[in-house]
């Protein structure tokens, strides 16, 4: 299997400006222009076709509703994705793979694609989701206005998983291979399954527990034989009675446990159902715009879409409260049912047990099955937990077995040897690009920052990303997607710096990616016959009128197929590229 990803064409149309873009990416390919020409917009949308949000893509002037499109090649297909606004989706040979519109969908269908098995927790809670593609394509992107600082912002919503830096990197590297995420992923399903058997094991003793102390306390140890004998006298229609009684017993016992059951689900769709609703609430009484969460600081767009999503989510919860609740309450009718066949069953057992007595029987009736539906109740419980207990068996079986092979991927020699790797080429890359020594990391920690400062600080920066890219390379098993470097000139790099960072990106990163850069001016006798230069000459040049017959050309057939998928009539919402269209 091939890990290289190459890009080989962006597409990007604007309806409302009718301008567009289609940009052709070599194995090396040099965007050339002055500052506010474009070049940022280029390589923002390369990574935000995907899914990813690169800070202040839709700034200035901008179409926010810009269409974007790339054509690329992985393992020996060529796929085309495209996005417009939150809807994605994936092609191949023309036929669409999958589409998504919320964006934890298309994580999971997208990093399938690329092998990406990285699972992470967010911030409430213990429940994990899969890394997007913002996480996998990290190290590749330096974008100008989120990679150059102290910290990682070169996404704007990072912050929806929590202590994500050091997994994501050890992954990348190959510290933890994606082999030992995927086992990991595996194991940790496997203990919710288990968690919850443990749960139900739990509920049916609580059932089972309480129809017990229905039942008298001090029961005598019952002989059938003997019992048989002294009731002899009673005949068949004393036997038959005990029997309905028996089964009417088994029935409520199994009413009441499925009560308890329901009792328990009720609860939980209730505080949901409360919680969305509460949710709405919030909403409705703020004004449209985004929110910022207090807890990770994610900014989240309060939209008529947001609030109509929670209230459908909110409905189907409160049929679902209605459903459980119409169930509990045929649950409860059953077992008064029972209750009365019981009592009548009882008063019928006290008519046997005063005969019994005028015959001078040693037991009471009523003792003696009171007796027998202990024991009864007693082997019920014992065939339902020994199911359970067996299930429970072979999942931590099946667990020791994961935990296990996920071990096996923990091997500290392997950790040592990769830790090293990437220390000692962050280290030479800091040096071959001059960053001061005093300034220089001596022991880089997989996902620390640069600490250098002033004009060293983007270099160092540029020393971290191709450590991470070369170590990669060797030791992990991510796809080698194309490097993007926007603007390295950065904190008044001078010429000699400046064709530092750009011959030592070019010539490390070449080996195993695409390189694409975005310069604004090229350093005196810079060597770049190996680029494929764009240039870009016009302000606000990145979209052209030129290019959007033919941009909408390619872009109108996929957009149909994709918004037919995800319901929406007509295809699109508008005839890309054609005079006079109506929303549809």
């Amino acid at each position: 299997m091939s890990r290289k990803v190459t890009f080989k064409t962006l597409f990007l149309i604007s309806q409302r400006d009718a301008n567009a873009r289609k940009l052709d990416l070599s194995q090396q390919t040099l965007l050339l222009g002055s500052n506010g020409t474009g070049k940022s917009r280029i390589t923002k949308n390369l990574f935000w076709v995907f899914g990813c949000n690169p800070p202040k893509r839709n700034v200035g002037n901008w179409d926010s509703e810009t269409i974007g499109a790339l054509e690329l090649s992985f393992d020996g297909k060529d796929y085309f994705v495209l996005r417009q606004g939150s809807r994605l989706g994936l092609f191949l040979d023309g036929r669409l793979l999958f589409g998504a519109q919320k964006m934890s969908e298309w994580s999971r269908h997208i990093a399938r694609t690329f092998g990406y098995r990285l699972q992470l927790p967010r911030p409430k809670g213990d429940r994990f989701d899969q890394a997007g593609m913002d996480y996998l394509t990290l190290p590749f992107y330096m974008d100008q206005d989120g990679s150059w600082g102290a910290s990682w912002d070169t996404y704007e919503n990072l912050g929806q998983f929590k202590a994500w830096k050091k997994p994501v990197f050890e992954s990348f590297i190959g510290l933890k291979p994606n082999a030992y995420f995927e086992a990991k992923q595996k194991r940790d399903e496997l203990s919710v399954v288990l968690n919850e058997k443990r749960k139900e094991l739990d509920a049916q003793a609580a059932a089972f527990r309480r129809v017990a102390e229905i039942l008298p306390e001090d029961v005598p140890t019952l002989n059938p034989q003997t019992f048989r004998d002294e009731l002899a006298e009673l005949g068949r229609q004393a036997a038959d009675t005990y029997n309905i009684q028996v089964k009417t017993r088994a029935k409520l016992l199994t009413v009441m446990a499925a009560r308890e059951q329901m009792r328990a689900e009720l609860q939980l769709a209730g505080a949901a159902h409360k919680e969305l609703s509460s949710d709405i609430v919030y909403l409705s009484d703020l004004p449209p715009g985004p929110i910022e969460c207090p807890t990770c600081g994610v900014q989240h767009e309060n939209s008529f879409h947001a609030r109509l999503t929670l209230s459908q989510d909110a409905d189907t919860m409160a049929a679902l409260v209605a459903e459980l609740q119409a169930r509990s309450d045929e649950l409860r009718a059953e077992e008064e049912s029972f209750r009365s066949q019981l009592s009548e069953i009882a008063r019928t057992i006290a008519d046997f047990d005063r005969t019994a007595q005028e015959r001078k029987a040693d037991l009471a009736l009523s003792e003696l099955l009171a007796a027998q539906s202990r024991r009864t109740l007693d082997e019920a419980f014992h065939r339902v937990a020994l199911e359970i207990k067996v299930n429970l068996t072979d999942l931590e079986a099946q667990e020791r077995e994961l935990k296990a092979h996920a071990k096996q991927f923990l091997d500290k020699h392997r950790i040592k040897t990769v830790q090293e790797y990437f220390s000692n080429a962050v280290a030479t890359f800091s040096q071959t690009l001059n960053v001061p020594s005093d300034e220089q990391v001596s022991k880089v920690i997989p996902g620390d920052r640069a600490e250098a400062g002033g004009s060293s600080a983007p270099r160092s920066m540029l020393a971290v990303h191709l450590g991470l890219l070369s170590t990669n390379a060797e030791y992990g098993d991510c796809p080698l997607f194309p490097f993007v470097i926007d603007t390295p000139q950065q904190s008044g790099q001078d010429e000699k710096n400046l064709r530092k960072m750009i011959e030592v990106a070019g010539r490390v990163a070449s080996a195993n990616h695409q390189v694409i850069l975005a310069i604004e001016t090229l350093p005196a006798d810079l060597d770049i016959s190996s680029f494929t230069v764009v240039p870009f000459e016009k302000s606000h040049g990145a979209l052209l009128k030129e290019d959007f017959p033919a941009v909408a050309g390619v872009i109108r057939g996929p957009l149909t197929l994709l918004n037919e998928a995800l319901g929406f009539e007509g295809g699109s919402r508008k005839q890309i590229g054609r005079t006079g269209a109506q929303d549809s």
